[in-house]
């Protein structure tokens, strides 16, 4: 059984642990597969598409409870991880799935390391 959530209890260290969960996900949906199975794959596409979203909307959060999210991590490309999500999810009749598969196993692992790194630095000024 799950826990029930209350959005306004979560705080932005919670949306990058999200953002975490989302990339090892994906990590974990292609790191064994060959770009073939994933273009033959329907389960594996809605797996990456789903948690692309998923990084879309946690992203979408951090904006609204950090304002300043784009001027502190630059080096992010928060406003690009926003917009893939809004193009998955409005424009699911026509999704290019070889820039998916290029975002999963290239953006994707360079997006978890700079989030972790964040997420580290995070907890480590908040145990101060």
């Amino acid at each position: 059984m799950t826990q029930e959530i209350n959005k306004s209890d979560l705080r932005a260290p919670d949306y990058f642990e999200h953002l975490l969960q989302a990339c090892d996900r994906i990590m974990q949906y292609t790191s064994e597969i060959t770009h073939d199975h994933f273009m033959a794959d329907s389960m594996v596409q809605d797996a990456v598409l789903r948690n692309i979203e998923i990084l879309g909307e946690a992203t979408r959060n951090l904006l609204e409870c950090m304002p300043n999210l784009l001027s502190i991590y630059p080096h992010i490309p928060w406003m690009d991880i926003y917009a893939m999500r809004n193009r998955i999810a409005h424009g699911y009749f026509f999704i290019n799935l070889e820039l998916v598969w290029t975002v999963a196993v290239v953006n994707i692992p360079e997006l978890r390391q700079q989030i972790a790194k964040v997420l580290d630095e995070l907890q480590t000024s908040d145990s101060r």
